[in-house]
């Protein structure tokens, strides 16, 4: 492998293979290798018309999806350099990363709406490609100061694959029978170890890339079961979540220690094969939840912290820790699948050179490390090997903070924005470690002791990146820092020293929500809906800022509401074959023919579903109870079978609140419910907060399956004169189906204006 250019190929090789799927949490797109490979073909042609050709730049500003690869692989062909930058950076810092990268165009989520829409292109010719061609440049999380990227060409990203489609290939034959091999790349493909892991390494394995927007752990381990996920790679921080889930949901009671993982030393031990069926077996209901195809977490960005590793090894998992650098293509030593050892790093990959330094400081060469003297990578890191060469991570030399999602913070970048608060004279930025990485912790020296140091925090927090948020501070009680002899530099190691052996000199504050990492908000809110034993609602709960307004946003009248509430349980049965058997058998022999026995149906624009590809919504004016079956009968055959109505919940309201009713009426409601989900296919949608999300998933579920729901406007004419919603029984009557033709609403249009758009063309049919 001597360009990534090789890639395409066996990209259009692997043809009808699942290549790709993303879930935005609401609908899962599923491509093929052969849908990539056009859709490859599609950006390479609009590339072109756009005047972007090879030593030109393209940044890509958005989250993990289809497109996203696309126009990577679409860049690769081009001889076009990628700039990857995180979807979680600020505006105002993806404008000086395009300033310093002067990139010809600037790709973001809704440019990447657009890329799905182009049509077809001709056959795709890549460009003439040399190893020393600069496939991409990765600015690594970002700092207030001037962007700094790295550039990365053929040679150093095919160096670092070399080794691994090598080992892939030994292993090939016995991955045919658990295809496809779906890798769940949580880590964003603007990081090199994401792109590793959801670009890369998929092909070689003839696998598939999935990707979601979902971080809730409870949402990504259903992922996991639905999806059939075999491998979910991450940073640690998103383990503990899934951990902490996992204990909230089962409450696994410890077993005694397993030793060394899977295998060690190449031999059989206490956490053999054998051992590790034995723990599957005893928590055969925490793998029967995430799905007996799942069996590793693949961790990167930051260190797993023991106790995390031990507690999924316990279980039955298996944990893949590796080290790695975005200076070094990335990965530098990872552990083996079949041949682990817990706690360690890994060994060293071939074709690169790891020494450690006298001060104990990890030093990396070789031909994938971007440096092109040829010298030694300082890395900051301390480590050490052991006598069969796996490495041990010892700490960190430089001052840099990894956060517990694996991001970067420079101390220094910190300090700029403290310092531009008068009260403050002097300031120090460390890490605390918590969580499975550090937070940012500021220690101060302050001008006037009785300034608002909370209020500080706060205005520098506003001006700062998420990740670079500082979470908590103390008031350092000496006139000045510790601080070098020569250069007079403050030694941060010193500070957190003194600080953790002092505390008592010390003071500290809570920090408010708008501190908190989004994968901290995360866990926080799923410990609120356990707590609560409801949905909450993620978008109000994304803006609250501070611990008061989160206490006033709970003690809203609705959510208690909620919390009394039944939770709808979603017809997921309804889709089952025997159910989808029995339900063409009633509305057949049944429920048609008695409704076509009571009313005249006549049906214009029929003629507007010819040629017409599902998924699609079907939009109809409520008139009546009978609604659902004027339409049920009105549709040919084929698109019968496939339709799904979403129905308003309130109308089973004494099922889903049955303490407010009386005996009778919950008999009848919920008799109702099951008649409805099991003839018509019906599903509850909530108009209140709780349940209202998982409604919507489940409605995107149905369109990703085929089936077609309530884009295509439905006129229904004479039903409420038969039976309006005041009548206890229909009468005898003319009904009239007017089906139209089906609208598309352009992405840029708000959901108001399709509504308008959609009510106005009802009227005139």
């Amino acid at each position: 492998m001597q360009t990534l250019l090789e890639f395409l190929p066996e990209i259009a090789r692997l043809s009808n293979r699942e290549a790709v799927r993303w879930s935005n949490g609401l609908r899962t797109w599923v491509a093929s290798y052969s849908e990539l490979h056009d859709s490859i073909a599609a950006i390479v042609a609009y590339l072109d018309q756009r005047g972007a050709g090879k030593g030109d730049r393209v940044l890509i500003w958005a989250e993990n999806r289809l497109e996203w690869v696309a126009v990577f692989w679409a860049c690769v062909a081009r001889g076009i350099q990628v700039v990857p930058v995180d979807y979680r950076f600020s505006a105002e810092l993806v404008a000086r990363i395009q300033a310093e990268s002067k990139p010809k165009l600037v790709i973001d989520s809704a440019m990447l709406d657009m890329l799905a829409g182009l049509p077809p292109a001709g056959r795709l010719e890549p460009s003439a490609i040399a190893p020393d061609d600069v496939v991409e440049i990765v600015y690594t999380s970002g700092t207030t100061g001037e962007p700094k990227g790295v550039m990365h060409r053929h040679r150093n990203i095919c160096a670092n694959l070399r080794p691994f489609a090598k080992e892939i290939a030994k292993y090939k034959k016995w991955a045919r029978l658990f295809q496809p091999i779906r890798i769940l790349n949580l880590l964003p493909l603007s990081h090199m170890f994401g792109q590793s892991q959801g670009l890369f390494i998929p092909v070689l394995l003839e696998g598939s890339a999935a990707f979601t927007t979902e971080t809730h752990p409870g949402r990504l381990i259903q992922i996991v079961h639905h999806d059939r996920i075999s491998i979910v790679v991450s940073v640690p921080r998103i383990l503990e979540n899934l951990k902490n889930e996992v204990e909230r949901q089962f409450s696994p009671s410890p077993p005694g220690p397993t030793g060394r993982g899977w295998r060690a030393n190449g031999a059989p031990g206490e956490g053999h094969s054998v051992g590790v069926l034995r723990r599957c077996w005893r928590y055969r209901r925490i793998h029967s939840r995430f799905g007996w195809k799942f069996w590793a977490f693949v961790a990167g960005g930051a260190r797993v912290d023991p106790e995390l590793e031990d507690f999924w090894s316990r279980l039955g998992f298996l944990v893949i820790q590796g080290y790695g650098l975005t200076e070094a293509s990335p990965v530098v030593a990872v552990n083996h699948p079949f041949n682990t050892r817990r706690g360690s790093l890994g060994k060293v990959v071939e074709g690169q050179d790891v020494m450690i330094a006298p001060d104990g400081e990890i030093l990396v060469r070789g031909e994938s490390v971007t440096i092109t003297n040829g010298g030694w990578l300082h890395t900051g890191d301390l480590g050490e090997m052991d006598a069969e060469g796996r490495l041990y991570y010892r700490g960190r030399k430089k001052d840099v903070i990894v956060t517990p999602e694996g991001l970067n913070v420079h101390p220094e970048d910190v300090e700029g924005i403290l310092h531009q608060f008068p009260e403050i004279r002097e300031s120090a930025v460390i890490g605390i470690r918590s969580n499975g990485g550090e937070q940012v912790h500021a220690v101060l020296i302050l001008k006037d002791p009785s300034a608002d140091v909370q209020a500080l925090i706060q205005g520098a927090n506003e001006r700062l990146e998420t990740h670079q948020r500082i979470r908590g501070w103390s008031v350092w009680p000496a006139g000045d820092f510790p601080r070098t002899p020569s250069t007079l530099k403050v030694k941060r190691h010193e500070v957190a020293r003194q600080l953790g052996t002092q505390p008592q000199q010390t003071q500290r504050a809570e920090v408010d929500l708008g501190a908190m990492s989004s994968l901290e908000r995360v866990e926080l809110l799923s410990q609120l809906e356990d707590q609560y034993q409801i949905e909450l609602d993620e978008a109000a709960f994304s803006k609250l800022q501070s611990a008061r307004e989160l206490k006033e946003w709970l003690r809203q009248p609705q959510i208690a509401a909620a919390a009394a509430r039944r939770e709808a349980p979603l017809s997921e049965w309804a889709r089952s074959a025997p159910v989808r058997w029995l339900r063409t058998l009633v509305q057949h022999t049944v429920a048609i023919p008695l409704f076509r026995s009571l009313l005249t149906l006549t049906v214009t624009g029929l003629e507007n579903l010819d040629d017409l590809q599902t998924p699609v919504i079907f939009a109809a004016n409520h008139t009546s109870h009978l609604d659902v079956p004027s339409i049920y009968t009105a549709l040919p055959f084929d698109w019968r079978q496939r339709l799904a109505p979403a129905t308003m919940q309130d109308h089973f309201r004494a099922y889903f609140e049955p303490q407010r009713f009386s005996r009778k009426e919950v008999l009848g409601a919920s008799l109702a419910y099951f008649l409805a989900c099991a003839i018509f296919n019906a599903y509850p949608l909530p108009q209140q907060m709780s349940g209202a999300r998982r409604a919507l998933k489940y409605t995107g579920d149905l369109i990703s399956r085929g089936y077609c729901l309530p884009v295509v406007p439905i006129r229904l004419c004479g039903l409420y004169e038969i039976y309006s919603v005041h009548d206890s029984w229909p009468r005898r009557g003319p009904v009239h189906v007017v089906i139209g033709r089906p609208l598309a609403f352009p992405a840029t249009m708000s959901y108001e204006e399709a509504a308008l758009r959609l009510e106005e063309t009802m009227r005139q049919m």
